[in-house]
């Protein structure tokens, strides 16, 4: 009997659930709205939209309107296509709208409702270009210049493949008019790295792109995590990424997205559930000026609460970091202090919540001053720079002497006249040991092996890096160079 009534109650509260009506704008005291206003909405779609590459092609440009229904907790649910652009539009168009889940819910006596929506979601025009069997195909003239198409002045043939969404995913071949023909001219091979982390509890990172013949990235580069997560997406130039990119959460969405400007670089930033979080500039100045510490134009509480407005006010703002407790569980940090015509002032702290770690930093226009910190257990350190990287002792110079001293050419690579760079990734730990050496590209016939035993000979003659106060764990690229006298 007490199943049957569990079983019936169940039933019924489930029923309540569903039965719950679904209201019009006009019919609540107060309507659902997007956190921010409808501005940052926009900008959220447009910062996160992929269009299809083959929508891209063709240069489609349009609008698909959805219909939603925004729930009490501020998520939204049954998103539909009411007016259809193209399909492989319209599942991107659902895909990122019910990605935003940052509603102020509509108001009804009092509570939040349920709440019907209409909503239009832009996909702007761009130049088409041609795309068949997954590449994209540009044709240039006998100086290198850009044609349309494969007109009779066309001499030279690229071929780029890119998956669904845009990203490369093969080698880029160039190929040169040979009468009737094409013959391949060169290619720009397609490159893969693995990346380790010393967190054991992360996944390894996957960066892919193209490189230079120094095995330097160049070009776009994508990283993503070994279950094929965006991390970034980022332009770099000579190995080192530029001012313009992308950092997505771990749910996909678009954390922190960098622009290039004429008057600087801007940052703009969202929480993990679409609500805008900070707008950042930093200004450019010349080479022989003093560097002008960033600026946060506006902060926004995760409630949707701008705390900060025109560079002014007071932020507390949680982030996850690891703990200093160990190496592996992360914990929240909350970070509190005052921004003044958008730069940090006077006294900033920062609180693990775990206990861990504490500090307490002192800014005058946004520039450190001096600052104390705490480990768990431990004596108070008194620190007078932020970040220090770790070094060589001796420095860069004395570094190189000590490669050239002890490096030995391995008898096959001679042999062989095999020259060039071995790249390694290592650990500079807090003793000042090289630990975890991983090998990013070799050249074979010893020289791999060589590379990682000089590199090994140099532990315990690095001192090691510091983050306020305390030695920190510091992770390094390093070539070293293989070259016959």
């Amino acid at each position: 009997m007490k199943s049957t009534l569990l079983v019936f109650f169940l039933l019924c509260f489930s029923s309540a659930i569903a039965q719950q009506p679904v209201y019009q704008s006009f019919e609540v005291d107060s309507a659902a709205d997007p956190r921010g206003g409808s501005p940052f909405l926009n900008t959220f779609l447009q910062t996160n939209l992929r269009k299809p590459v083959a929508a891209e092609a063709k240069g489609i440009g349009g609008r698909v309107i959805v219909n939603a229904i925004v729930e009490p907790n501020g998520s939204v649910s049954d998103v539909k296509v009411m007016n259809s652009l193209r399909p492989d539009c319209d599942r991107e168009a659902i895909r990122v709208f019910s990605l935003f889940k940052a509603w102020k819910p509509g108001f009804k006596g009092g509570r939040a409702v349920r709440q019907q929506i209409t909503a239009t979601v832009l996909f702007k025009p761009n130049p088409p270009f041609i795309y068949n069997n997954g590449a994209r195909i540009n044709y240039y003239d006998v100086d290198k210049n850009p044609l349309a198409d494969s007109s009779d002045k066309a001499r030279y043939k690229q071929i780029a493949p890119l998956d669904s969404n845009g990203f490369a995913n093969g080698d880029i071949v160039v190929y040169k008019a040979k009468g009737a023909n094409w013959k391949e001219e060169y290619r720009i091979p397609f490159a893969r790295q693995v990346n380790k982390s010393q967190d054991p509890s992360e996944q390894p990172t996957i960066m892919t792109g193209y490189q230079t013949n120094a095995k330097s990235w160049d070009g776009e580069v994508i990283m993503r995590s070994e279950s094929g997560s965006m991390i970034y997406q980022y332009v770099y130039k000579n190995g080192v990424p530029t001012s313009t990119g992308v950092h997505y959460s771990s749910n996909g969405l678009v954390s922190e997205k960098r622009e290039e400007f004429e008057e600087g670089l801007t940052a703009t930033s969202w929480y993990d559930n679409g609500q805008i979080r900070e707008i950042r500039m930093n200004k450019k100045t010349k080479p022989t000026d003093n560097p002008i510490p960033s600026s946060v134009i506006a902060f926004w509480a995760s409630t949707g609460q701008q705390l900060v407005k025109n560079g002014n006010g007071r932020v507390s703002n949680k982030e996850y970091r690891r703990s200093y407790a160990s190496l592996l569980p992360k914990t929240t940090v909350v970070e509190e202090g005052v921004y003044e015509n958008g730069l940090q002032q006077g006294i900033w702290t920062g609180r693990y919540e775990d206990k861990s770690f504490y500090y307490e930093e002192q800014f005058d226009k946004g520039v450190f001053q001096k600052g104390k910190s705490c480990l768990l257990g431990g004596d108070t350190v008194t620190y007078t720079v932020l970040e220090k990287t770790p070094e060589f002792k001796g420095g860069m110079q004395a570094l190189g002497s000590f490669l050239a001293q002890n490096l030995r050419y391995p008898p096959d690579a001679q042999r062989s006249k095999i020259e060039g760079q071995v790249f390694l990734s290592f650990i500079i730990n807090t003793d000042g040991q090289v630990v975890d050496i991983d090998l990013i590209k070799g050249l074979g016939f010893g020289t791999d092996e060589e590379a990682i035993r000089v590199l090994k000979a140099s532990s315990g003659r690095w001192v090691p890096g510091h983050q306020r106060g305390q030695k920190i764990n510091v992770k390094y690229n390093v070539p070293i160079n293989f070259t016959l006298q």
